[in-house]
């Protein structure tokens, strides 16, 4: 019995995928996959392109187990590397992952500000990363609507009763 358990459990582990709605008013403008299961999708407001945004919500995927604190660590690490002046929040671990906020005064390649939400998410083997960007100083309102938009993803297996899962 205790065999047959770990092996459902293993199979329920195995099913998990991060489900992340579309926003309103957004659309795929760029999307690549990998052999080895990594993605990534990026979404921009319609109208917009991943060259010219205002804002862009992007997922990746990851194969492999990365420690999701250490993962956030680094990326803040880069971008203080590649930006005077970047300042990184510590990452916080919650019930939906890791966060940590990442604001760059004055990006290199555009010269203007920018801001990154980010969390990353560990599953079974994976580590999904989801990030909500402005190309600006983002206002309370825009804080609100980024960590809005990060809670709207779901963890789901085959046992998940949440209704985004189904």
């Amino acid at each position: 019995m205790h065999a047959l358990a770990l092996i459902a459990m293993v199979a329920l582990q195995a099913d998990e995928k991060l489900v992340w709605p579309m926003a309103d008013g957004f659309a795929t403008a760029y999307q690549q996959s990998t052999p080895d299961g990594a993605e990534i999708e990026e979404r921009v407001a319609k109208g917009e392109t991943v060259e010219a945004w205002s804002r862009m919500l992007t997922r990746i995927t990851f194969p492999g187990a990365v420690d999701p604190a250490l993962f956030s660590t680094r990326m803040a690490e880069r971008w203080q590397q590649s930006c005077t002046g970047a300042v990184a929040s510590a990452p916080t671990a919650g019930k939906r992952g890791v966060d940590i906020r990442i604001d760059c005064p004055r990006n290199p390649n555009t010269g203007k500000p920018e801001t990154m939400f980010q969390r990353v998410v560990p599953a079974s083997g994976k580590l999904y990363i989801l990030q909500v960007a402005f190309r600006s100083v983002p206002t309370a309102e825009q804080v609100a609507w980024a960590k809005a938009e990060l809670d709207r993803a779901t963890l789901c297996n085959a046992a998940s009763a949440d209704k985004g899962c189904r």
